[in-house]
Parts: structure tokens; C-alpha cells; sequence
């Protein structure tokens, strides 16, 4: 059981890891007007979120599940592991429906040298600095377990 909390310890460090720190690079790319860097951060955005952002959401929730089952935590009864899951489940919603997107079209425009790139790049910031936090907060009830 050790082994399998620290694998999911480690999985949430580098997918919420992913998220501060693509937000940081990213808007110092962005912050620089140069075209080239800007049309490789899109790219990279997007390699990392499928790498980091879909494989460490499966490590992170698949290790959740298995260690509340090895502890015999009833996951939907139990308030903080059914908040934790609904709040990875709306990020995701987010991530698919709203971020990926948003991604293709960065790059899209970044490609093209587009003007619109700034204000799809705010709306993508805007919009990842909201599951940033939310995700952010899973930590707490990770941690604090309400009840």
C-alpha cells in the first residue's frame, strides 16, 4: 500500500505541477511578442497536456480509487473523496470542452500569426487559472478530509 500512496502522491505533484507551471512559461512566452516562441509554446501546451494532464488525471484518480478501496472508504458516501472526484470530473469537462480547444486554436493562430491569438490565449488562461484552483483545492480535501 506504500508503494501505490506514494505513485499517487507523485502522480498529483507532476499533473498539478504541469498545470502552475505551463501557466507561468506559457504567459512569459506570450509576454515576449516574439512569434516564434509564442507558435512553440501552443505546441508544447498542447504535448504536455496530453501527456501530463490526461496520464497523470488516469494515475491520479485510477491510485485514488484503488487506495479507498484497499481502505474500505466508501467513495460516494464519504464527502471528501465524492467533492475530490466531482471536482476532478468538472476540471476535465473543462479540460475537454473548453482548454483543448481553445489549445488547437492557439495554435491555429499561432501558425497563421494571427492578432487573435492574445485574446484566445487570455480566454485559455482565464479559463486554466479556474481548474488550476479548483484542482489546487482537491489537495486540501485530500488532506483535511472534511466530513
Amino acid at each position: 500500500m506504500l508503494a501505490l500512496q506514494i505513485f499517487h502522491t507523485v502522480a498529483a505533484i507532476l499533473w498539478l505541477g504541469n498545470f502552475a507551471v505551463t501557466g507561468v512559461w506559457s504567459a512569459r512566452a506570450f509576454a515576449s511578442r516574439d512569434r516564434v516562441l509564442r507558435a512553440f509554446a501552443t505546441r508544447e501546451i498542447l504535448f504536455t497536456d496530453v501527456v501530463f494532464v490526461l496520464l497523470g488525471a488516469i494515475a491520479v484518480v485510477g491510485s485514488g480509487m484503488a487506495l479507498a478501496g484497499m481502505e474500505h472508504v466508501p467513495v460516494w458516501s464519504t464527502l471528501w473523496t465524492r467533492d475530490a472526484i466531482l471536482t476532478v470530473a468538472a476540471g476535465g469537462i473543462v479540460w475537454l470542452a473548453v482548454l483543448l480547444p481553445l489549445e488547437f486554436r492557439m495554435r491555429e493562430q499561432a501558425l497563421r500569426a494571427n492578432d487573435a491569438l492574445d485574446r484566445t490565449f487570455t480566454m485559455w488562461s482565464v479559463a486554466g487559472i479556474a481548474v488550476t484552483i479548483a484542482l489546487f483545492s482537491v489537495v486540501f480535501l485530500m488532506l483535511a478530509k472534511p466530513v
